[in-house]
């Protein structure tokens, strides 16, 4: 799901953000020639089985990203890519790991111990000898890829197509399928590019607006993007991005029961979507920025009907929620009993807090 945050306009950059150097950069989009890698430091080479790049071979797929020793989420990520590597590397993969520290500084990360992606005890070394991982010290290769790119933050990494061109930019943990299917044939980049350019344009009218604090001008604006977009997981982020918009125009008793009633009908199906919304719901509600009851019904019976799969500590936050709904409907029998069920779904994590609504529960009917 796209990041309401992303959609609102704000930039978000992991722990730790990579800073790039203000000058003038070249511009990097979807569909642009990959630069050239002029990398200084080639550490490992996937055990003798991956080339050094300077020029991407026509026919084979690349993955170039972005670290760094101190970025917990690119150490996270390392184990994942290793085996990406080694799932596609018959079909042509390459991916190519560029930081822009120093080699005595990747030398002594790579001593340090890690677990691979079954759990085993391991070092660093072990886990990215699988891929080919390189420093650039003198930040070349930041600048022609990341600052070009405006991006600031890593891990990022950038997907080369088998005609040397940028098919994707993006997170390396959110770029599992698009990576299967730029390796099969079946990735549509002009399709993809123009979705990112309305995204862009959607993030440009919607930031510009609240800022001035037309909010009014802001949900109309939204309404218009709306009908222009076929992705799911877009139209869910631009319908919350009203709903928050709504509540700073002053319009949410209003106007946000029918945006609650377009989104819960969009999330149908989508466990994770509906207890997303329905939690909007319940603190719009209890914040009195909503007043109809009606929405809370709406999101009750909607939770009950997608909760029936659902297992383990996802099922303990989804029945957490609904309680927590069924409270405010009045249905106190109802919430304990959801809350009860909570408790006993729920994992170290949970129990303490989920259990401490339950005695709140079960004092009110006292």
């Amino acid at each position: 799901m796209k990041s309401i945050l992303k959609i609102l306009g704000v930039c978000l950059c992991v722990i730790g953000c990579h800073v790039l150097d203000a000058a003038e950069p070249k511009v990097l989009t979807i569909g642009s020639e990959a630069p050239k890698l002029d990398i200084e430091h080639w550490i490992f080479d996937g055990q003798g089985k991956l080339p050094k790049v300077t020029k991407f071979e026509s026919g084979k797929v690349y993955v170039v990203e972005f670290w760094a020793t101190w970025c917990g989420p690119c150490k996270m990520g390392m184990p994942h890519l290793a085996e990406l590597q080694k799932k596609y590397q018959s079909k042509g993969l390459q991916i190519i790991g560029v930081s822009n520290e120093p080699v005595d500084t990747i030398q002594q990360f790579l001593a340090e111990q890690t677990r691979d992606s079954q759990g085993k005890s391991t070092t660093f070394g072990e886990v990215t000898k699988a891929y080919s991982l390189t420093t650039d010290p003198d930040g070349s290769t930041d600048e022609d890829y990341m600052l070009a790119a405006k991006q600031d933050g890593i891990p990022t990494a950038f997907i080369v197509g088998k005609d040397s061109k940028i098919d994707w930019i993006g997170s390396p943990f959110e770029m599992d399928e698009v990576l299967e299917a730029v390796i099969n044939d079946k990735w549509d980049r002009e399709k993809y590019k123009a979705e990112q350019e309305l995204l862009n344009e959607i993030q440009t009218t919607i930031a510009r607006l609240t800022r001035n604090r037309k909010f009014k001008e802001a949900a109309v604006a939204i309404d218009g993007f709306l009908g222009r977009i076929e992705d799911p997981s877009l139209k869910f982020g631009l319908y919350k991005a009203k709903l928050s918009i709504l509540d700073r125009a002053g319009l949410a008793k209003t106007d946000a029961p029918a945006v609650y009633k377009d989104l819960f009908a969009l999330s149908e199906g989508e466990p994770m979507f509906v207890q997303d919304v329905a939690w909007t719901a319940y603190e719009q509600f209890v914040e009195n920025a909503i007043e109809d009851k009606e929405v809370i019904r709406l999101a009750i019976s909607t939770m009950e009907k997608n909760l029936k799969d659902l297992k383990g500590s996802v099922r303990a936050n989804f029945l957490d929620t609904l309680s927590h709904l069924r409270f405010v409907a009045g249905d106190l029998k109802g919430a304990v009993a959801a809350q009860q069920e909570a408790v006993q779904f729920a994992d170290d994590s949970q129990k303490e807090e989920f259990s401490e609504f339950l005695k709140e529960l079960q004092s009110e009917k006292k």
